[in-house]
């Protein structure tokens, strides 16, 4: 069966779509995409292409997309292309220039397939990228879903490659003529994926030569294993969850303590809720204390209040989200928001994003953590006088929906010493009579 042929028969067996349907092509110019656009034009699908130019790399940026528009010339399809200063975006948003890229490619291409009517986007990953994201998911810690790698569909994100390693890609290019180019940082180990390709693979693949294949077998096996295990949380959900009014639920601590194996299950029965793994194993260990009872957890969407030998599971609004108490060398999650406080004799202003570094002898503890609240008012550092909180949220352009959702850090004695990750208050600066500093990060 030729390359074509295996295509169209992967696409088919996976049900990835109906030729009939549009799809919406993410090419970046490189080896992998160029072959699947070329795949797509064979097989004589309906398709696009879309092109993100990052701006990360000057003249070779523009080389790309002068390479990913003739490309679509060439097949006469539409072309779509966006501009980003991803350098900026990275900096407003604290995340690194990889994850920046990440965010803001996926976030285009979902508007431009519902603005332009097509009906999936595919990505031209392949087997090589699942070998490594389940590396990369061993090494950062995951769950079952994490073992699966990358999924041929998810939801509008189809993977038609996978059925390819990236030595058949290089052949099949190379047998093609196919014209691509290189992103010379995809060579670079500033990345933790390039580390693991570059590095950790090939000493992998010298234990196992048919390295790819072994892997995407794996995969499968806990893709369905993943499969029974949501099945079977499921049933248990039903069980456990008994439903007091629309979406609040009471459940049984005694009846979740008798689980096994019980992180995994506690996991993936409050994973529909948001819940992260910390904040569950927090959970966990709070059913030991005898004081447990109005300990409140929250993921982004929803809280479990403890009320003696029960749980109850509520959505999340502003009258349900109680004020977190913070002491020093603690962390609280407040919405999808972690807090974090520890103290230095450093003395120093700290210039990193989401971090600040206040006057540690002006804090009365405990520190608590809440919503705005009409009225609220406070010193923004760097401004004269002080501020209304809702003219603040306006001059950030903060919709009404979010600002609810901003930590508002408040000292013992009612002041307000952060509205995270936002700006901090003037009167709790660091000063030439600083002796101790108190560290204040919001994740």
């Amino acid at each position: 069966m030729d390359l074509s042929a295996q295509f169209v028969a992967f696409i088919s067996e996976n049900k990835l779509f109906q030729s009939h349907e549009p799809v919406l092509l993410a090419v970046s110019g490189g080896k992998d995409s160029v072959l699947m656009a070329y795949l797509f034009a064979e097989a004589g699908f309906n398709f696009g292409i879309a092109h993100c130019n990052f701006n990360l790399r000057g003249e070779q940026s523009t080389g790309d997309e002068e390479l990913v528009k003739a490309l679509a010339d060439k097949l006469q399809v539409p072309f779509y292309v966006a501009h980003f200063d991803t350098v900026i975006y990275a900096k407003q948003q604290g995340v690194s220039i990889e994850m920046a890229a990440r965010e803001l490619r996926y976030t285009w291409f979902e508007q431009m397939r519902v603005a332009h009517n097509y009906s999936y986007i595919a990505l031209a990953h392949h087997q090589n990228d699942t070998v490594e994201t389940i590396l990369l998911n061993l090494v950062r810690g995951t769950g079952v879903a994490g073992l699966h790698g990358i999924l041929p569909k998810r939801d509008a994100l189809l993977r038609p490659l996978l059925f390819l390693n990236r030595d058949e890609i290089d052949k099949a290019v190379k047998a093609r003529h196919l014209l691509y180019r290189d992103d010379e940082s995809n060579f670079s180990t500033e990345y933790i994926r390039n580390k693991i390709r570059l590095k950790v693979v090939p000493i992998l693949r010298e234990i196992n030569p048919s390295l790819e294949k072994t892997f995407i077998a794996n995969s499968k096996r806990f893709e369905e294993l993943g499969q029974l295990l949501q099945i079977y949380s499921s049933t248990l959900r039903k069980e456990l969850f008994v439903e007091k009014k629309t979406n609040a639920y009471q459940i049984s601590i005694a009846k979740l303590r008798a689980l096994r194996p019980l992180k995994t299950l506690v996991y993936e029965l409050f994973k529909p809720y948001h819940f992260s793994s910390e904040v569950l194993t927090d959970l966990i260990n709070m059913w030991e204390k005898p004081s447990r009872t109005g300990k409140s957890f929250y993921s982004y969407t929803h809280r479990l209040l403890v009320n003696r030998d029960e749980l109850l599971l509520e959505e999340i609004s502003v009258d349900t989200c109680s004020p977190q108490a913070l002491m020093p060398n603690e962390s609280v999650i407040f919405f999808d928001w972690k807090i974090g406080l520890c103290m230095s004799n450093e003395v120093k202003i700290v210039r990193e994003e989401n971090k600040i570094a206040v006057d540690a002898a002006k804090l009365i503890f405990p520190l608590y953590v809440r919503v705005w609240q009409e009225g609220d008012w406070f010193k923004p550092l760097g401004m004269l006088g002080k501020r209304k909180l809702s003219d603040f949220f306006i001059s950030l352009k903060i919709a009404l929906a979010d600002k609810n959702k901003v930590p508002v850090l408040v000292n013992g004695n009612g002041d307000i010493v952060w509205v995270a990750p936002y700006r901090m208050d003037n009167r709790y600066k660091i000063t030439d009579k600083t002796k101790k500093v108190a560290i204040l990060e919001c994740i």
